[in-house]
């Protein structure tokens, strides 16, 4: 039977927060980024959980101190369940209370049964897909029109597709597609991603009485062919059951790169 334990990492063992990188190249540039953040005081070691057996490290997690940032564990794919579960309820103990925690399957094999019984409850599963938009082109569709989300029939819409509060940020676009009496359709927004020279798009849905049109395709085609101008590739994502927009992912040429389990905390009792 293995034995495990769980300790906030140190500066001597910040290299066992990149040993389970299978890219060594890699784990030195994310080493030495560590390094530097540790020395000027952005990355607090207590805040960082390292899991290890006798075979060596299992997994880690980094805590971050603002709440709105996900956990996201980092798990050997064979590593013990009764250990995955201590670190679930290590984590729980040290998070805030509306912290969320995330599972990708790059980082960890997407099993919820530790984590929901450590407590966390699985809320929901998402998909993340990447576009190369150097790969192809992508075609503006004519009927597209740049709006603003002030608009009152651009509110109204917004309203009926359930973001009533939108309002996209200076270096964003809005784009509608119109029906065929010239009101809003669909809509959408494409502006910059989290990652440099990576755009990222809202496809904020069609109304009900245009849907199954093919506009959210035509929609997601037009807001890619702006993406391109400036950015070489998009990252976006959608829940793992909304089969429509993984089907306009695939008709784009976009590549399914992550499956994801969000997590939130459940009741203490």
């Amino acid at each position: 039977m293995n034995t495990f334990t769980i300790q906030p990492a140190t500066a001597e063992t910040l290299p066992d927060l990149v040993a389970l990188m299978a890219d060594r190249e890699e784990a030195a540039r994310r080493l030495n980024f560590m390094r530097e953040r540790l020395s000027g005081g952005q990355l607090k070691l207590e805040q960082t959980l390292i899991l290890r057996s006798e075979r060596g490290v299992e997994g880690h997690a980094v805590i971050n101190a603002v709440p709105q940032i996900p956990v996201f564990p980092n798990l050997r794919a064979d590593a013990p369940e009764e250990a995955i579960i201590a670190l679930a309820q290590a984590i729980r103990a040290q998070a805030g209370p509306e912290q969320r925690l995330l599972l990708d399957d790059n980082l960890a094999p997407l099993l919820a049964a530790p984590f929901e019984a450590a407590g966390w409850v699985l809320n929901s599963r998402h998909v993340m897909y990447e576009t190369d938009l150097r790969a192809r082109s992508y075609p503006l569709d004519p009927q597209a029109q740049t709006v603003d989300a002030d608009q009152p029939d651009i509110r109204e819409a917004l309203d009926q597709l359930g973001q009533p509060d939108l309002d996209p940020s200076e270096d964003w676009t809005l784009i509608t597609l119109p029906d065929k009496y010239g009101l809003p359709a669909a809509l959408g927004a494409v502006g910059p991603g989290g990652r440099p020279d990576t755009a990222s798009i809202n496809l904020i849905g069609v109304l009900s009485p245009s849907r199954g049109q093919g506009l959210g395709t035509r929609l997601h085609g037009h807001l890619l062919a702006l993406a391109a101008r400036q950015f070489a590739s998009h990252a976006g994502g959608t829940e793992a059951d909304n089969g429509a927009m993984r089907r306009i992912f695939d008709k784009h040429g976009s590549r399914l790169v992550a499956t994801q389990m969000y997590f939130v905390q459940g009741s203490q009792g």
